[in-house]
């Protein structure tokens, strides 16, 4: 019997932190799953990096990893499995994409398989307990080596790109205000949101994501404004001021800390920035939010 061609390691609280090489050197090109269920994880990538705290779950297509840097006392595993492994699992399976409802339009599991996802699951706990008795069956079934082991891996690889496709959608097609027009094939798109996942917090500018992604600022602008109705630097500064937003109002952090955190170096540029935005500064704000005045006002964002 062929031994099965993934790998799993269940990460434990350690006193130190601990790294895993991503790049696979000199082995079959490999994709990469970390869920993270408490803790912090860094991740570099090809181009930029991750930086999660848990509970979280991270995807890496083939060639997009490079090193996986796991904090100390945070618990997860690690998944390796090779590219070959994974299209063979993924063969002919397809999902609705919502976005294009009513256009017959769909999605394959691959799409979702060859893109960067790090999403947060802390509003997600039934997702996230979902994760993580997959990634248990996984190393269970990788561990024993049993017959028909390959076909329980695939099916379980199957439900987990799943979970992915469903939070990554939610996630890119929440907020959207009335007569923007979504684009769910918009692949410059779909790769630009995830690069600015990676990189709000560095303060990068239009210029900076069009390299990263290949093209031109042009091109970035025409996907961005044909499925969203908004230039990029609109979108950067949206996903800027919802994160802004949800760690005023959920998060203890004075607004200097919530400043730093998000990559601004003057606290006071990151008032003026949230009030020309919001009309308010952000101490205001939260007084506002926390005193119920403001019921929802995380939806300026549209975020596609």
């Amino acid at each position: 019997m062929d031994k099965i061609r993934a790998r799993m390691d269940r990460f434990e609280p350690a006193l130190s932190s601990r790294k895993w090489g991503l790049d696979g050197a000199g082995q079959h090109a490999c994709c990469h799953a970390v869920l993270l269920e408490n803790g912090m994880a860094q991740i570099s990538l090809r181009h930029g990096a991750i930086r999660l705290a848990g509970p979280a779950l991270i995807w890496l297509p083939a060639g997009e990893g490079r090193v996986c840097e796991i904090e100390a006392g945070a618990r997860g595993y690690v998944m390796s499995m090779p590219d070959d492994v994974v299209a063979k699992s993924l063969g002919g399976h397809f999902l609705p994409d919502h976005a294009g409802q009513g256009t017959g339009h769909h999605r394959g599991l691959r799409f979702v398989a060859d893109t960067v996802h790090g999403l947060h699951l802390a509003d997600h706990q039934q997702d996230f307990e979902q994760a993580r008795l997959i990634c248990g069956v996984m190393a269970a079934e990788i561990r024993a080596n049993r017959h028909m082991g390959e076909t329980v891996l695939a099916a379980q690889l199957i439900a987990l790109l799943a979970i992915l496709a469903r939070l990554a959608e939610g996630w890119m097609t929440r907020g959207q205000h009335d007569g923007a027009r979504p684009d769910g094939g918009s692949v410059t798109l779909h790769r630009f949101l995830q690069v600015l996942e990676i990189h709000f917090r560095d303060h990068w500018n239009v210029g900076d994501y069009a390299r990263a992604l290949g093209t031109s600022e042009r091109r970035l602008a025409l996907a961005t404004v044909r499925a969203t109705g908004k230039p990029p630097l609109q979108l950067i500064h949206d996903r800027v001021l919802h994160e802004a937003c949800l760690r005023l109002e959920q998060s203890p952090q004075a607004v200097a800390q919530v400043a730093y955190g998000l990559g601004f170096r003057d606290p006071a540029y990151f008032n003026r920035f949230f009030k020309r935005y919001l009309g308010l500064a952000p101490g205001a704000w939260r007084r506002q939010k926390r005193a119920g005045q403001i019921r929802d006002d995380t939806s300026f964002a549209a975020w596609p």
